[in-house]
């Protein structure tokens, strides 16, 4: 199971960063159809927020197709973990990320240019890390 961390410093708000995460997660092969999420209020404790947060959160991926929920036994990923995501969401995402990367990029002095550079060498989220 995927390890849940938030950007505490970061302006996307924590139910976005879940959704986020548990998204990357589903795409990525890190969380598996049918795996069983955290309880709500075991991910809220693990990660310090309101456990309303993580209910928003959830009810967005579910709303999204990718979370089913079952009274008694938990939270799940769907067989199917195709999320359905509007041209909408796809451009509310795209900025959210692309402010985030900026600022953390503007943090540490790094220009423009330089993170265009990067990004034009980058194959996508199957591109293996290279070895340090």
């Amino acid at each position: 199971m995927m390890a849940f961390q938030l950007d505490k410093k970061s302006a996307v708000p924590f139910y976005r960063q879940i959704v986020d995460l548990v998204l990357a997660g589903v795409s990525g092969g890190r969380i598996n159809p049918g795996d069983r999420l955290p309880t709500i209020r075991d991910l809220a404790v693990r990660l310090e927020v309101n456990p309303n947060t993580v209910v928003k959160a959830y009810g967005q991926l579910q709303a999204l197709g990718v979370l089913d929920t079952q009274q008694g036994s938990g939270v799940f990923v769907r067989s199917v973990a195709t999320p359905v995501v509007s041209e909408q969401e796809k451009q509310r995402a795209t900025e959210s990320l692309c402010l985030d990367f900026v600022s953390r990029a503007q943090m540490l002095n790094i220009g423009l240019d330089d993170l265009l550079a990067c990004l034009k060498t980058m194959k996508g989220p199957q591109r293996k890390e290279k070895q340090r």
